[in-house]
């Protein structure tokens, strides 16, 4: 079975109505359900190919009506720094303690303390685990009398909608020569209308097809002839009939599915993690909703072992099949979809995503280069002084006290580095022999302080910081920051520089010669 990807960017605020117990508000779903994709593309079909009457046409009743093609849900894609991570119903099996934060399997870890659900999506990769929810905002409107058309004094009602900007990626399957017609009728992106109240300000979003992929399911790739269970888990909700007909989300329906894949008695339901939950979907050629049915919550998650005489091809070729087809009713609009294995670690690590932020293009704003070459200098400032405390640390033998305040005295006087080094060579041989003998330890080059305050070169000390730190040569790629041109800044650092070494020297200085009077 080949499969294609649907890609969903979302323009405009869009309301996907979901129940919520508050009646002034509408809820709006965290996913664009299956039923809202195959609508939207059965009515653009409809109004491209205007058949007079669509359920005779030959694609449109094989698309949307017959089956061969199965929609899935479109759940949120996420851009990390490096990839997009899909995200899916969090298995309900995976749950996290209230009090450590420690996430992990229940079907393999009974609870002691308190537990608490993680989001209700997540993207799972071995035991490192995810979670991401859709953003929404709600709106406020006012309330309109449906008669006469007019607004209710002082009477609002709130519209929770999903955020414009957000990428929901679905799967549609079938077979390759069906997709591959589907994919020419709907080629190239196109803008459409979605969900609740789009006729209005909510629901534009633009959509795009992936080309079709014949590669099988990732099932196929797998070896399960070593494992001893395997787990099931619902990706979207699963409607499950009784023998009357009814629909009944229960373990003994779903194991009578399961039979009709593997045989009756040919496994065994280990462990389950189950909720219930209700589906209901508004049909425009009705112009009403469809009854409503409960069915399994998405998440919900089994382990099932099978009996040793069954062979593994049988078992891998169901696997696959579940993959590929879904279980229960109504799996062309996406219900039933599962996937295999998804929840099989003891313990998980939870970790943040990390935002992916893209760089415009051009240049940036004199505004926003001002700001990041201020916080640049800001960081080269603090740098500085920290290199300053570390040398006054390794140098020894230190003048008097005297010398330094004499010294730190000129600093502050001098115009000009050129100026303090004009002072300090007209320094008499005594002070001098002093500051020569005062030396860094176990350094060669420029290790006495007279030679580090001659021969320090405060451009070449900013350009060492940027090559040691990345972030910061971004920052000044971005702010322009030129560093031969900065004058008066290098002025202001050298002056800092040596108006903090200095003033450590003195306070080392005085501090042992304290110590050295106590001893005595």
């Amino acid at each position: 079975m080949a499969n294609l990807t649907v890609k969903i960017r979302l323009l405009s605020p869009v309301i996907l109505s979901s129940y919520v117990e508050d009646s002034n508000l509408t809820g709006t779903l965290g996913y664009v359900p299956a039923t809202s994709i195959l609508g939207l593309f059965a009515a653009k079909y409809i109004k491209k190919v205007q058949p007079q009457e669509a359920h005779y046409d030959d694609n449109f009743y094989r698309w949307f009506l017959n089956g061969d093609l199965i929609f899935t849900n479109a759940y949120l894609s996420e851009k990390e720094e490096y990839r997009e991570l899909p995200m899916l119903p969090t298995p309900l099996c995976i749950k996290k303690q209230k009090m450590t934060g420690e996430v992990f399997n229940t079907f393999y870890e009974s609870p002691d303390e308190q537990v608490i659900s993680l989001g209700p999506y997540s993207h799972i990769q071995g035991n490192i685990i995810k979670t991401k929810e859709a953003e929404k905002r709600i709106n406020f409107h006012h309330a309109r009398d449906r008669l006469t058309g007019h607004t209710k004094d002082e009477a609002i009602f709130n519209y929770e909608a999903l955020l414009p900007g957000q990428i929901f990626k679905g799967r549609i399957s079938g077979r390759p020569e069906i997709l591959k017609t589907f994919k020419d009728t709907f080629a190239g992106k196109f803008l459409a209308r979605l969900g609740k109240s789009r006729s209005t300000e909510y629901g534009r979003v633009e959509i795009e097809l992936s080309e079709v992929k014949e590669k099988g399911s990732i099932t196929e790739e797998e070896n399960f002839e070593e494992q001893k269970s395997i787990t099931i888990t619902f990706v979207s909700p699963c409607v499950l009939l009784n023998q009357d007909g009814f629909s009944e989300p229960s373990l003994s329906c779903l194991e009578r599915y399961l039979g009709n894949i593997w045989g009756n008695n040919s496994f065994k339901i280990e462990n389950a993690s189950m909720k219930r939950t209700t589906v209901e979907n508004y049909l425009s050629i009705w112009r009403m909703k469809r009854p409503l049915k409960t069915a399994l919550q998405a998440g919900s998650t089994i382990k099932i072992c099978f009996n040793e005489d069954l062979p593994y091809e049988e078992i891998k070729k169901g696997l696959i099949r579940l993959e590929e087809q879904g279980i229960g009713e109504r799996r062309g609009e996406g219900f039933g979809q599962v996937k295999i294995n998804l929840a099989t670690a003891e313990v998980y690590s939870e970790k943040e995503i990390k935002p992916y932020f893209k760089r415009p293009t051009g240049n940036p704003p004199k505004e926003v280069s001002n700001i990041f070459k201020s916080f640049l200098q800001t960081r080269l400032r603090e740098e500085l002084r920290f290199q300053a405390y570390q040398e006054a640390d390794r140098f020894d033998s230190l003048p008097s006290s005297s010398l330094l305040g004499k010294l730190r005295l000129m600093l502050i006087n001098s115009q000009d580095c050129q100026q303090f080094k004009v002072m300090l060579d007209e320094l008499r041989n005594k002070a001098k022999e002093h500051l020569n003998n005062c030396r860094r330890k176990g350094g060669t080059l420029n290790s006495t302080l007279y030679e580090h305050i001659k021969n320090f070169n405060e451009k070449d000390a900013v350009e060492s910081i940027c090559r040691r730190n990345d972030s910061y040569e971004r920052l000044a790629k971005i702010a322009n920051f030129q560093v031969e041109q900065e004058k008066d800044f290098l002025l202001e650092l050298w002056k800092m520089y040596f108006e903090t070494l200095l003033k450590q020297l003195r306070k080392k200085e005085q501090s042992s010669r304290k110590e050295a009077h106590v001893n005595d």
